[in-house]
């Protein structure tokens, strides 16, 4: 009887375990069919479906602006219908995208901003002229815009070539001006119906600003600065920096750019002063900060004109911080500033980083100690093909501009050969101070920068630098400018 009890005990037990399990089993069934349904149902964050007529089995891709650069962000299958469809989890940035080819061809811009699903239907004949769109307004406006400024642009070409005939450039002016006016008004009254949209911004952004009548001086003469000054401090009147989605399209960046290459004189200070203009413009809006600057201190730090390194150092110091600089990376961040530690103790009217080395009679000559008017720094390698090219044209330099108080200090970068050296010397008769790092004790090209040779840096009488990195062929030059400059002095 007891070992009855007992068996049915276990029997109770197993029975119980089972149908525990069984329990789990099941809840865990459940909760992973209601994930799957829940995933399933998740709607996406953007959907946009295309039908393009004349289009078909092949690729498109998806892709958009960013600054001067464009960038694919999705690519789609095309059906043998000319069906393809862009879908995501999240959100896209709001601006102007593009459909490509598999030719690598544009077929089509449009906008994406807070309608992200919808559809658009064309045709291969004609993709603008035929553009349908649903569930997106914006882009129906779009459109409507580039068929009326492409109708606007026949006709006002057409009144253009007729200006040229006299007996109708009256009547053609008149026209043109008809024309210019209309489409005036029909910019104005969409930005003011709508302006909200990407597209109301993008408008504003290409309007050039009116100069008034030029104003006269004391004297009665008119002020002949006067227009380009009113133009740039209204260059950017119309252009809403507060609003990140103009990155993403044609018609910001190239304000930027023109404001810093043709409104700004090329030099360190003056653009210096620009570049903190047009970042603080863009106010608390973190990805036109990031954008501005990270555009800004690339261009600058690999400007091919000389000095405006400084406005990359400026910029590494001044924006480039943990604080404000929060995409980058402690790593990149240290790299920027030691490369703006590097390269500032040789700015444009920096006194010259001492050096100090031996010359063929093994006696240390400082840099300091050169009297002249002008001291070349000439870092060069006697293997170097294009020194052994530039070294003889530099000689021919030299001896005619000694008398105008120039004299040059060659650095030997190569301290592998020392008779070498000095064998080269003797048959170019290079009838200047040498010298060369023999004992390797020296920093100098570290301190210059000395990346390729030759290299010349010039020096004035009390030792700034007054041009640096510059070839033998542009130095007459340079040098013809400063001694023209002092004699004016």
């Amino acid at each position: 009887m007891a070992e009855n009890i007992k068996f049915g005990k276990i029997i109770a037990q197993r029975v119980n375990r089972k149908i525990h399990s069984l329990y789990l089993f099941l809840i865990t069934c459940s909760l992973f069919l209601l994930s799957s349904v829940a995933l399933q149902a998740a709607p996406k964050k953007h959907d946009i479906k295309f039908t393009i007529k004349g289009l078909k089995n092949t690729t498109c891709f998806l892709g958009g602006h960013y600054g001067d650069h464009d960038y694919i962000y999705d690519t789609a299958k095309v059906d043998d219908k000319g069906n393809f469809e862009f879908t995501g989890d999240k959100d896209l940035d709001g601006g102007v995208y593009f459909i490509i080819s598999a030719q690598k061809k544009k077929l089509f811009e449009f906008i994406i901003d807070k309608d992200q699903k919808f559809s658009m239907a064309t045709d291969t004949i004609d993709y603008t002229k035929n553009m349908k769109v649903q569930g997106s307004d914006e882009n129906k406006f779009f459109y409507e815009y580039q068929n009326y400024a492409a109708a606007t642009h026949v006709k006002m070409d057409s009144l253009a070539k007729l200006m040229k005939d006299t007996a109708h450039k009256a009547e053609a002016k008149v026209k043109l001006d008809t024309l210019s006016h209309i489409g005036k008004r029909y910019r104005t009254d969409f930005i003011a119906k709508h302006n909200d949209m990407l597209m109301a911004k993008i408008l504003n952004t290409v309007e050039e600003p009116v100069v008034p009548p030029t104003p006269k001086l004391a004297n009665g003469r008119p002020d002949s600065t006067f227009s380009f000054r009113y133009y740039k401090a209204h260059f950017f009147d119309n252009v809403d920096f507060s609003d990140p989605r103009l990155i993403h399209t044609t018609v910001f960046f190239p304000k930027i750019k023109e404001y810093l290459n043709k409104l700004t004189p090329p030099d360190p200070d003056s653009v210096i002063v620009a570049v903190d203009y047009l970042i603080g413009k863009a106010g608390n809006d973190k990805e036109m900060f990031k954008f501005l600057v990270q555009y800004i201190i690339y261009t600058y730090e690999n400007s091919e004109i000389m000095g405006m390194d400084a406005v990359f150092v400026h910029m590494a110091k001044k924006y480039y911080t943990p604080e404000l600089a929060t995409w980058v990376s402690a790593t990149q961040l240290e790299r920027v500033k030691e490369r703006a530690d590097q390269v500032e103790p040789i700015l444009i009217g920096k006194h010259a980083v001492p050096i100090v080395l031996p010359d063929t009679n093994n006696v240390m000559q400082a840099l300091d100690s050169v009297k002249a008017e002008y001291t070349i720094i000439y870092f060069w390698d006697y293997d170097c093909g294009h020194c052994q090219k530039e070294t003889p044209i530099l000689v021919e330099w030299y001896d005619s501009m000694k008398a105008e108080g120039v004299q040059v200090y060659a650095v030997q970068t190569n301290s592998a050969g020392v008779d070498k050296w000095k064998n080269y010397i003797k048959a170019h008769k290079l009838d200047w101070m040498n010298v060369m790092d023999i004992y390797k004790t020296s920093n100098f090209r570290h301190d210059y920068d000395v990346i390729t040779t030759p290299m010349i840096y010039v020096l004035d009488a009390n030792k700034k630098i007054i041009a640096k990195k510059i070839d033998v062929e542009n130095l007459n030059k340079v040098m013809r400018h400063f001694m023209e400059k002092r004699k004016k002095q």
